[in-house]
């Protein structure tokens, strides 16, 4: 039995020198036969074929909710939602197939180019509300996730990605990450006035911190990512594409290089996104981490793709990230 591919729908805004877009994917929910699942572009050519093998281990991940699997290989991404309820409990392990064109608009595949893939464990799809990390126990929504950063091994062969690994510790990274420094629940100031340890002084000075500090509720704004790419030394390069990812969200944009440094009069090119906070997969939290990748032929050596990853520190301020 084939599978029905996902439909993509790119939404564009056309700005001068560059193009934004962000993607869109819906799937139906059809899971491939055994444990194996193919994730190609429309256009795949067979005899132009690039692959990523991603092995996903299944050992530890309850056969509940789905997986959103996540990939940025060669300036493409794909996006994949993977009903866990269609996988044998006796499953341990997930084969996801990333097929792509090894030469597109923007590059054309060679080792050592640079990509990354992601996956998020969602047990309970109809009551997503908020993360915890309290890492597979209790009622969270999304609380286990991995990404792995790598390089093409191959153009001829396909090159593999292990996902949830027992010595990954990316999850554990943006759990400490969070248990230190996200902010504590608010207290409500009427329960703040009936503490009887507290003078009336006390707590008109903590509303007015409050006020002052803007401390309201911020659950819709967008957190901001700001890529920046140093080019020069690649003064030549004629255009490249930017793709970024925060919590199964891809964004990117395209861009005319040279009308850029005329524009920027200099050679290090920043593209900044705004992603929703609210995700299909629950909020996005302090410790969530993103990824982001330069691509384009003009870039090598050493590699037509660089991506790096960092994780979110702060809803209010612009959130840093160098490629190159």
């Amino acid at each position: 039995m084939s599978i029905p591919l996902a439909k993509l729908v790119i939404v564009a805004l056309f700005i001068v020198g560059c193009c934004y877009s962000i993607t869109f994917l819906t799937i139906d929910k059809v899971m491939a036969q055994g444990s194996e699942v193919n994730i190609k572009n429309n256009d795949d050519d067979e005899n132009n074929k690039l692959q990523v093998i991603s092995n996903i281990n299944l050992q530890n991940i309850s056969k509940k909710g789905f997986l959103k699997v996540v990939g940025v290989i060669n300036g493409e991404d794909f996006i994949k939602n993977i009903p866990l309820d269609k996988v044998k409990d006796s499953t341990k392990k997930l084969k996801v197939t990333f097929s792509m064109n090894k030469d597109n608009e923007i590059n054309s595949a060679h080792k050592p180019d640079e990509f990354f893939v992601c996956a998020y464990h969602v047990k309970n799809p109809n009551n997503i509300k908020s993360v915890s990390f309290d890492k597979q126990n209790g009622d969270a929504t999304i609380d286990y996730f991995d990404c792995n950063e790598g390089d093409i091994q191959s153009t001829t062969s396909p090159t593999k990605a292990s996902l949830f690994k027992a010595k990954s510790q990316v999850y554990n990274k943006t759990a400490a990450y969070y248990n230190m420094y996200s902010k504590p629940k608010v207290v409500s100031f009427a329960t703040l006035a009936n503490d009887t340890t507290k003078t009336s002084n006390e707590v008109s000075n903590i509303k007015k911190d409050t006020a002052i500090s803007g401390n309201k509720d911020s659950s819709n704004k967008p957190v901001q990512v700001k890529i920046i790419v140093p080019m020069e030394d690649k003064k030549n390069a004629k255009k490249i594409k930017i793709m970024a990812m925060l919590k199964g969200q891809v964004k990117s944009a395209m861009i005319d290089v040279q009308k850029e440094f005329d524009k920027i009069g200099g050679y290090t090119i920043e593209r900044t996104f705004a992603f929703d906070t609210n995700t299909d997969i629950g909020p996005i939290q302090i410790g969530d981490r993103y990824h982001a990748c330069a691509v384009s032929e003009d870039l090598r050596p050493p590699e037509g793709s660089e991506c790096e990853k960092r994780v979110i520190k702060s809803f209010d301020k612009i959130n840093e990230l160098y490629v190159r």
